[in-house]
């Protein structure tokens, strides 16, 4: 088997000392491989011209510039990399403006190991790590920022506004399979600011990945899937639903349950779909008892039209008694 490529990481700290215990610490994390360091942003600038990092680690406050221009350069020539602040400057303007110009986590320096590498690693899988002591700022400017745009929604109870009407929007696309890129050309707005839109999702919905927050959006009333573009675009669209939902380990019964309410999709259709996913035939066989209160023998009948082998549907009926 192929080791798994290790993260790389990009320190940018003009402190030396604080250089080098960040590095010690992250060389403590086997997935990460600091590839990179530098004191100044006109080395910091010089080196993201010539590498591609998976994470930049920068300080804001930099003798020769302010660490919020690296972010931004960052995030034009490498919209993939995540990017995190670790500062000692800790006010509201510092930390508003760093998560605008395209930080995803912003920590101060003197948090633990622990917290560090637990931080980094959290960036990585799509959260978005910030230190208690500076949570509040960006709290307080997100939701206020919430109620500005959610009091001109004509979306009238407390559920409809848990997402504001942009983030629905930006939702929407994710469901439809739209990269970041391709919703900032759609919504004419920069890829950074998707980027902060989908954070917030996250956070919202109480996510992690895509693919849970199609899920927990749908179930919470704050994503409609319609059918649109004819059968062949809606057979496209179910397979993509059905295959984010699987990979977001969603149960067979909770991924049918979408695809009846988004596509009014039959049993047949969805047996038939789901064995080509390659759902264990056990899973599918519970799935059509609960979600459409069928006996176990018509169960049977329906997974026999579908393309399911006897032997294969019988010994799933005979697992379940």
């Amino acid at each position: 088997m192929m080791n798994k490529r290790k993260q790389r990481v990009f320190l940018v700290e003009d402190d030396t000392p604080t250089l080098q215990r960040l590095a010690a610490i992250l060389a403590q994390a086997p997935e990460l491989e600091v590839v990179g360091m530098a004191g100044t942003f006109s080395e910091a600038s010089a080196w993201l011209e010539q590498q591609a990092p998976d994470v930049l680690l920068t300080d804001l406050g930099l003798p020769d510039g302010n660490g919020k221009q690296l972010i931004e350069q960052t995030r034009q020539l490498h919209p993939r990399a995540e990017i995190m602040v670790i500062s000692r400057f800790g006010d509201e303007n510092s930390v508003v403006e760093a998560i605008k110009a395209g930080a995803g986590g912003y920590l101060l320096k003197d948090e633990s190991h622990e917290h560090i590498l637990s931080a980094v690693e959290q960036l990585l899988q799509g959260g978005s790590p910030i230190s208690p002591a500076i949570a509040r700022y960006i709290l307080d400017y997100f939701q206020h920022e919430d109620v500005t745009e959610a009091a001109v929604s004509p979306d009238g109870g407390d559920s409809d506004n848990l997402l504001t009407p942009k983030e629905k929007m930006v939702l929407q696309y994710i469901s439809r399979g739209y990269s970041n890129k391709e919703i900032a050309r759609s919504l004419d707005i920069s890829p950074h600011t998707v980027a902060s839109h989908i954070k917030r999702i996250y956070r919202k919905l109480e996510v992690n990945s895509r693919n849970e927050a199609v899920y927990e959006g749908w179930r919470m009333g704050q994503l409609t899937m319609r059918q649109q573009g004819g059968a062949a675009s809606s057979q496209k669209n179910a397979r993509q639903i059905a295959e984010s939902l699987l990979l977001g380990d969603k149960s067979a019964i909770e991924v049918m349950d979408v695809l009846k309410l988004a596509y009014g999709m039959e049993l047949e259709a969805g047996i038939e779909l789901l064995h080509q996913l390659e759902v264990p035939v056990s899973d599918i066989f519970a799935m059509a008892c609960q979600c459409f209160q069928l006996q176990d023998r018509q169960v049977v009948e329906h997974m026999l039209n579908a393309g399911i082998s006897h032997e294969a549907a019988l010994k799933a009926m005979l697992d379940r008694i």
